[in-house]
């Protein structure tokens, strides 16, 4: 009897998805925004690390000055960098189980009313693959170089490169064409791996939360 007393009716049901939906689209919105705040903040520490070492170049003319400075900014800010894209993978994670959430809340709304699929632009699908691509999203390998990680990768690739460079230089200082092979090598390598590492990770936790409803090739089509 208490069991019948508490079972939730249908509209209690819709008031509570509508409520999750909600609550997930709030929470997505901000994990959007701290991405952007971590790409900016990067951006900026970046804008400051160039400015601060132009005035140490001009003050000292490329001397002990300007190296002292170089050595300690540039790794301190390429650590800056890895950072920023570990935090905006989480975020981007974050920001995906978001929505696939809403997926499932959408999927519960067709289940109620089939009849309204054709004013869904979205599939009902809770699969990752086929949200992301029904945005143009695919598994293709250069994806990953549309998405603000790639741009923290190529910056920070540049000053670490930067920094290999300006060692070899120290090192060899009348050669001129090892600094600048030296430091092409290193943002190639330091690109490579950061790319792959977010391909990996990017990867690894779209496979961490399976998809409950797999697509329906014919009503998913339709909708996409």
């Amino acid at each position: 009897m208490n069991e019948d007393r508490h079972a939730p009716d249908q509209q209690s049901i819709l008031a509570f998805m509508t409520t999750e939906h909600f609550t997930l689209q709030t929470a997505r919105g901000a994990a959007n925004a701290e991405i952007s705040s971590r790409l900016q903040l990067f951006v900026t520490s970046l804008s400051g690390t160039i400015v601060t070492l132009a005035l140490a170049a001009q003050l000292s003319g490329l001397g002990t000055v300007f190296r002292i400075f170089a050595l300690i900014l540039l790794p301190t800010l390429y650590l800056l960098g890895v950072m920023t894209l570990l935090r905006i993978l989480q975020s981007t994670d974050e920001w995906r189980i978001y929505g696939q959430g809403m997926a499932r809340i959408r999927h519960y709304f067709l289940e109620l009313a089939p009849q309204m699929r054709r004013y869904f632009v979205l599939p009902s699908t809770d699969d990752p693959w086929a949200n992301l691509g029904v945005v143009g999203i695919r598994t293709a390998w250069w994806q990953g170089l549309l998405t603000s990680g790639a741009l923290i990768i190529a910056l920070d690739s540049i000053v670490g490169g930067s920094f290999i460079g300006l060692l070899v230089s120290m090192v060899t200082p009348r050669a001129v064409a090892v600094p600048l092979v030296s430091g092409v090598v290193g943002l190639l390598v330091s690109a490579i791996a950061l790319y792959e590492a977010q391909r990996r990770i990017f990867r690894r936790h779209i496979a961490s939360v399976p998809a409950m409803f797999p697509p329906d090739p014919k009503t998913d089509d339709e909708t996409a």
